[in-house]
């Protein structure tokens, strides 16, 4: 927990990963999802499970050891130190090298002096939808591929994607790759996104150094794109020993 609450601190998106962390300590066997049904009674169950010593020790270090470092750095940086490290993420709208879907209604709205923070703020809702589904559907049962998929979701989701956003599931591929296999599907999915990311890297090519008027185009790639990467994790997902 203490290593968790820095590790927030330090890069706030780790704290995507709090929920699984809990649900994978409570020690009772995971409660059944093959309907794919989450009903009050089985969320009732999870918080009565979530409220025993182990995650709630867990949860309670992280939120004291992650709130004493923001308020010491608060108390050094002032309101720059909230800004930079934790508000800017839930108002950042990039609409440039942005690989998201998004990245075209961020330009035309800033074309048209529209504010986007609330907007930005509300496409947040789809990746809280998916971490909770899979901290309750996948994390019980294996973490590794949990943190792996919620990473790739959150990534395909977010309202601003750039290359090193790769990176931060592609380091995490090892800690799942036990539990994926290298079907035919995952080879076409594979196949697919390559075709995708050229797509869109030849298409941006044309908008941002030939001055080409392409935004359109460059849209379509990113959905086409969004859409592999969907494609993709739904392959993996379908491949792994744990898929739902």
């Amino acid at each position: 927990g203490a290593c968790h609450g820095v590790a927030i601190h330090a890069k706030l998106y780790p704290i995507i990963y709090t929920l699984s962390f809990l649900t994978n300590f409570v020690q009772k066997p995971p409660l059944s999802t093959s309907n794919n049904k989450f009903g009050v009674r089985i969320l009732l169950v999870w918080i009565r499970r979530l409220l025993s010593p182990a995650p709630l020790l867990f949860g309670v270090t992280t939120v004291v050891v992650f709130g004493s470092l923001t308020y010491l750095a608060y108390t050094i940086y002032g309101p720059v130190a909230l800004h930079e490290g934790l508000l800017y993420h839930f108002s950042r709208v990039d609409h440039r090298h942005n690989y998201s879907m998004h990245w075209y209604w961020i330009y035309l709205c800033r074309a048209n002096g529209i504010s986007m923070t609330l907007v930005g703020r509300l496409l947040l809702l789809p990746q809280i939808v998916l971490l909770f589904y899979t901290s309750l559907g996948v994390a019980p049962h294996n973490l590794c591929l949990a943190i792996f998929a919620q990473t790739f979701l959150f990534v395909a989701h977010n309202k601003v994607i750039t290359a090193q956003y790769f990176t931060w599931y592609l380091c995490l591929l090892p800690l799942a790759s036990d539990s994926l296999r290298m079907t035919r599907r995952v080879v076409r999915a594979l196949i697919f996104l390559v075709v995708s990311i050229l797509f869109w890297l030849g298409s941006a090519y044309c908008l941002e150094m030939q001055g080409w008027s392409v935004h359109r185009i460059v849209w379509f790639a990113s959905v086409v794109f969004f859409w592999a990467n969907v494609n993709l994790l739904g392959a993996l997902l379908e491949s792994s020993s744990s898929a739902l």
